[in-house]
């Protein structure tokens, strides 16, 4: 038996082709965009490259911190200078600044005592007209009428021992003309040694002989 089916189910699809075929042109036609084809191909987006954030600072474990405190609250030591002692040998020259005495030394022996003698009214106070006690050592000597400009006055046979105060043994007071102004004895000097046997002092030093001053 012959069927009509098939030339009428062709007929109904090329209909359908058609209608479909319109369709699209007038949805084509009435799109305010353009077709794919037609579309402007927009250029890549520039992106900037984002700067890079810097690292979080570190910071010291609880460990580390607690030692270095310790470190930096650890005291230094500080050196203990030792006390000035006499010599026991060789020549030198003992300056006791409580009995006013002078004594040329040759070991343990004393060869001569002076006495007595002007020391600094001040004693260890630091200040520059100040007998400073402790060991120091002869470093020049001078012979002859000398001008101490500072005090205005005259004195001879100078030895010096004590360079930071500019002390050292010389004659009582003197004039221009080598004549004794101030003989005065005990705590009365601005630091020096003054003597009324100055020449015996300066004849027995030598540059480098040790000097112990004490109380």
């Amino acid at each position: 038996m012959r069927s009509f089916a098939r030339p009428h189910s062709r007929r109904l699809r090329g209909r359908a082709a058609i209608a479909f075929a319109l369709l699209t042109a007038l949805l084509v036609a009435c799109s305010d965009e353009p077709p794919p084809a037609a579309m402007a191909t927009a250029p890549p987006a520039v992106t900037a490259a984002a700067t890079p954030s810097p690292p979080p600072p570190t910071l010291p474990s609880p460990q580390a911190t607690a030692s270095a405190a310790r470190v930096e609250s650890t005291p230094v030591a500080k050196a203990t200078p030792r006390p000035a002692v006499a010599p026991t040998s060789g020549r030198w020259i003992d300056v006791d600044v409580t009995r006013f005495t002078v004594k040329l030394m040759d070991g343990k022996q004393v060869v001569r005592e002076i006495g007595p003698v002007g020391v600094g009214a001040q004693i260890d106070t630091g200040v520059y007209e100040s007998t400073q006690t402790g060991l120091f050592h002869v470093y020049n000597k001078t012979a002859g009428l000398t001008y101490d400009a500072p005090y205005d006055t005259y004195i001879d046979w100078w030895v010096g021992f004590d360079p930071d105060k500019a002390n050292g043994f010389h004659s009582f007071l003197l004039d221009a003309k080598g004549n004794v102004v101030n003989a005065a004895t005990g705590r009365i000097s601005n630091g020096c040694i003054r003597t009324h046997d100055p020449k015996a002092v300066f004849e027995f030093a030598e540059v480098g002989m040790p000097v112990f001053v004490h109380a």
